[in-house]
This record gives structure tokens, C-alpha cells and sequence, in this order.
């Protein structure tokens, strides 16, 4: 009982820090997954940033270029030189100049006008007419995102205009579509004129520098007010809420830079919360299996020492009847009271029985020791197995016909010539000998076959008693192993003579078993009982 508590206390200060070190590990496991995801999108928004700052700077270098070239345009060739960008310049979709008293000198409201023309004076229309100014958007268009220092540098790689002039970019929302207008105006009262971008074509020029995500599987999307996309880099399906989204340029209202990271960031992320997992599996799995280790070999020890305890205690027995029997029986002829010859005789045959009893018992105990220790010796001789069975059942025979068994020897023709200790197998065949007088007293015979097999030497010992149960057939090699039934009980017994018996066997090439195909005795009444094979490697000699 204090053994299983033991083990319940053990497994208790196994598991409960275990346990709670399983929970710290998955609830770290959980919060670093969530910061190397955190941690991706970040990278990726870091760099939509960029990219949008380079859209805005490419935006703004064309812009600058084109007030530029609209501001270095002679006065008597504007609409000529506008009309020749309409034309050839692929940034350019229309052209317009407006003087403040006269209107809209170009495109012309009539019906001459082209269909794109009258499209774009109804875009323009509150523009064109006066009804909102053209310097509008000056204050919000000052508030770029681009840093100052771009803008600056910018600013001063160019020549400064030589005279006073407004300019400006106006993004215009018309039909849920962007429109980009450039104006300016050199004199205070002279004509607006200017350009509408070609989106398509500035589109081109974003294409061919838009990057591609640094991360595998990810993707950057650049998509107009509506959610259309516009430009598109990377392996990720752009489905669904991005990762993260960021404002392009206040050049660009509305337009947005979106990152996904798609199903093998997901799966990158989800492969090292796997593989943490499988490793913290494998930690767990460790402990438990070292706990598991750990009790049965508590239990192997538990169960030992309770066998070695039933086994001192049967010993003790079992030495403790020879010796009283030797000096009972030793005593009454001492005394000379018994002057029966025949009586004498039979009072030394048991002194003799329970002398070499006792012998054989002292001598398993001893071999048990050397065996556990490993500093058991062997003495192999070469003999001829028949004439040692011959002569090891002559010496027993009065013994064995006294309990009432009868001898039958069964020898194949032929010598059979080994080289073994013959100590060590004496003592085996005599634990079979001695198991039968203990446990098969009931089936008056034991026969003892000699044979060949295979190269071997056989030595079979058999009995007709009832035998030994089909569950208890696996183990009655095992140390201190007694079958737990009525016969069992009430003979006296260690359990060691079968397992020295074989260990003492196998340690010279040969074995002990259990043999279910012994042939039984042609008599009925046979067909019942145990067998035992020895078997010992055959020695020709020429």
C-alpha cells in the first residue's frame, strides 16, 4: 500500500509541474507565433510604404516636368504646341486653355467637338465655368506625404521660372473614376491652360517600378477608390481583407496600397506553431514515458522484494523440514532404541533423501546468487548422454519408485556424445525429477526420452499429473513464478529451480522449455501431464 502511494506521489510531482510547463510553453508558443505574424505584416506595410513614397515621387517628377515644360511653352505657339502634345505626348488625354474674360477658348463648345472633348468639358465643367476656383486644392496638395527632402531636392534641380506664375494638380473625382488635371497660369490675368494625365499611360510608368513583396506568398495591391485593382505584385490571391492597408499619395485620393500574405505566410506561420507543438509533444511524451519507466521498474522492484520476501520465507521452510527430519530420524538411531534392522535401514534411506534434498536446495540458492552477480562458472567435459541418464536414474530410482512413480526410459539407439558441465545439467534434470514428485504425485510415471534433432541432443522428461495451465505455461521460467492454484499451495517451493535450470542451460548453447508436442504414452491415462526438453548441442566425435 505505501508503495502505490509512493507512486501516486511520484506521478503527481511528475505531472503537475509537467503540466503546468506544457500550459507557460503553449500560451509562449501562441504569443510568438502572434508577434513573428505581427511581425511579417509589419515588414510588408514597411514596405508598401516605400513603395507608395516612390509612386508619389514618380508622380510628382511627371507633374513637375510637364508645369514645367507647360510654363516654357512661347505665348503665340500655346495652342499650336498643346495640340502637338495632345497628339504625340502619351501622358497627355486633352488639352485646354481658359482666358478669364473671353472662357474656354479650346476645347470648343460646339459640334464640331469630338466626343472625348465634350467629355472632358462636362468633367471640368464647374472649373471651366468659374464656378470653383483652379488653386482650390493648393493647401491640401501641399501637405504631401512624400518627405520634404525629396520634394526639395527636386525643387532645386530645377531653374527657377523667370517670372511669377500659379500652377497646380487638381484630382478630380468624376463617374467614381480619378482624373488628374495640371493648369497654370503665367500672368495674373492672363489665359489657364494645361493638361489632363493619361492614366493609363502613368499607370505603365508605376507598373515598371511597382515592387514585388519580400516575403514568398505575399502580395501588394494597388487599387483605385471602388477597390478596383490597378497594379498587382506577388503570388497571394487578393481576396478578402488585406493584411494591411495604407494611403498611397494625396496625389492619388483614395487610391490605397494593400498587403496580403497569403497561404504560405499562413502556412509558414502555421508550420512553426506545428513544429513547436511536435516538440513540446515530444517533451511531454519524454516525461511521461520516463515516468512510466521509472514505475515499472518501481513495481519490478516492488514486486521483487515481495518475492524475495515469500522466498526467504519458503526457504527457510524448505531447509528447516530436511533439517528437522535428519535430526529426528538421526536422534532415534543415536539412541539405540531401535533395533529393527529393517527399521534402520529405512530411517538412513531418509536421512540420505532429505541430505541430498537439502544439497540440492543449497545448491539452487547458490547458483541463484552467482547467476544475478554474472560469476557463475562453467566446467564443460565430454561424457555420453545416455550412459549420464542411465546412471543419474539408478541413484534416484528407489527414491522415485518410493513415491510411487513408475520409470520409464525411452532412449533412441546410438551414443549420444556432448560436451557440457555435468554438474549444471545434473541439476536441472533433477529439478524436473524434483518437480514431478512435488507436483504430479497423482499421475504415478515420469518417463525420460532421449533423442535427436536437428544436430541436437534432446532430453525430454515427462509426467502424467495435470499439468501445467495454459496461463501459467509462459512463466514458469520466471523467478520466484509459482502457479497460483491448490497443488501450488500446498507444496513447498522457491520458484527457482526452472529459471536456474534454463539460465544455467542457455549459457552453454543449450535450452529448457515447455515442450506442448511431447509424445504422450501410448496409455490413456498418460495423455495428461507436463514435458520438459532439454536440449544440448550434439558433439560427433570420429
Amino acid at each position: 500500500m505505501a508503495g502505490r502511494r509512493s507512486i501516486l506521489i511520484f506521478w503527481a510531482l511528475l505531472m503537475v509541474p509537467a503540466l503546468i510547463l506544457a500550459g507557460i510553453a503553449f500560451r509562449l508558443l501562441s504569443l510568438e507565433e502572434a508577434r513573428i505574424r505581427q511581425a511579417r505584416i509589419t515588414t510588408l506595410v514597411d514596405q508598401a510604404r516605400t513603395a507608395a513614397g516612390h509612386i508619389d515621387l514618380t508622380i510628382e517628377t511627371v507633374q513637375n516636368n510637364l508645369t514645367g515644360a507647360l510654363l516654357e511653352i512661347p505665348a503665340h505657339a500655346l495652342e499650336q504646341r498643346l495640340l502637338e502634345w495632345e497628339r504625340q505626348n502619351p501622358l497627355v488625354r486633352n488639352v485646354f486653355i481658359l482666358h478669364p474674360k473671353k472662357g474656354l477658348e479650346y476645347p470648343l463648345r460646339s459640334l464640331a467637338a469630338t466626343r472625348e472633348e465634350r467629355q472632358f468639358i462636362n468633367r471640368f465643367a464647374p472649373l471651366f465655368s468659374g464656378e470653383m476656383a483652379f488653386d482650390f486644392n493648393r493647401a491640401a496638395m501641399e501637405e504631401s506625404p512624400v518627405p520634404a527632402s525629396r520634394t526639395g531636392l527636386y525643387a532645386l534641380s530645377r531653374e527657377p521660372s523667370p517670372a511669377p506664375h500659379a500652377s497646380g494638380w487638381i484630382p478630380w473625382f468624376s463617374d467614381n473614376r480619378l482624373y488628374i488635371l495640371g493648369w497654370v497660369q503665367r500672368l495674373e490675368n492672363g489665359p489657364v491652360y494645361g493638361v489632363e494625365l493619361e492614366m493609363m499611360t502613368l499607370l505603365s510608368r508605376l507598373a515598371s517600378e511597382f515592387p514585388a513583396p519580400g516575403q514568398k506568398g505575399a502580395a501588394l495591391v494597388l487599387s483605385d477608390g471602388s477597390g478596383s485593382t490597378l497594379l498587382r505584385s506577388g503570388e497571394a490571391a487578393a481576396e478578402g481583407e488585406p493584411d494591411g492597408r495604407l494611403a498611397v499619395s494625396l496625389r492619388l485620393p483614395h487610391w490605397s496600397l494593400s498587403v496580403y500574405r497569403g497561404n504560405a505566410a499562413h502556412g509558414s506561420t502555421r508550420g512553426f506553431m506545428v513544429l513547436a507543438l511536435l516538440l513540446l509533444g515530444l517533451m511531454l511524451t519524454a516525461i511521461v514515458s520516463g515516468g512510466i519507466m521509472i514505475t515499472r521498474l518501481t513495481l519490478a522492484k516492488i514486486k521483487d522484494a515481495r518475492h524475495k520476501t515469500s522466498f526467504v520465507a519458503s526457504v527457510s521452510h524448505e531447509l528447516k523440514t530436511p533439517l528437522t527430519s535428519i535430526r529426528m530420524y538421526a536422534e532415534l538411531l543415536q539412541s539405540g532404541r531401535i533395533k529393527d534392522v529393517s527399521k534402520q535401514a529405512r530411517y538412513l534411506e531418509v536421512i540420505v533423501g532429505e541430505s541430498g534434498r537439502l544439497t540440492r536446495l543449497i545448491n539452487n540458492l547458490l547458483d541463484f546468487g552467482r547467476l544475478e552477480q554474472g560469476r557463475k562458472t562453467y566446467n564443460p567435459v565430454p561424457f555420453d548422454m545416455k550412459d549420464f541418464l542411465e546412471g543419474l536414474i539408478g541413484i534416484h530410482a528407489i527414491r522415485l519408485r518410493n513415491a510411487g512413480f513408475e520409470i520409464i526410459k525411452d532412449f533412441a539407439p546410438g551414443p549420444f556424445p556432448v560436451v557440457t558441465d555435468r554438474d549444471a545439467l545434473e541439476q536441472s534434470v533433477l529439478n524436473l525429477m524434483d518437480n514431478t514428485l512435488k507436483y504430479a504425485d497423482q499421475g504415478k510415471f515420469i518417463t525420460f526420452i532421449l533423442a535427436r534433432e536437428a544436430g541436437d541432443t534432446l532430453v525430454k522428461v515427462r509426467d502424467g499429473g495435470p499439468g501445467i495451465p495454459a496461463p501459467a505455461a509462459d512463466r514458469v521460467f520466471e523467478k520466484f513464478y509459482r502457479a497460483d492454484n491448490s497443488l501450488t499451495a500446498a507444496k513447498p517451493g522457491s520458484g527457482l529451480g526452472l529459471s536456474i535450470a534454463r539460465q544455467m542451460l542457455r549459457d552453454q548453447g543449450g535450452d529448457l522449455y515447455l515442450d506442448p508436442d511431447c509424445a504422450p504414452h501410448q496409455e490413456a491415462e498418460m495423455s495428461r501431464g507436463a514435458c520438459f526438453t532439454i536440449r544440448i548441442p550434439h558433439n560427433e566425435k570420429d
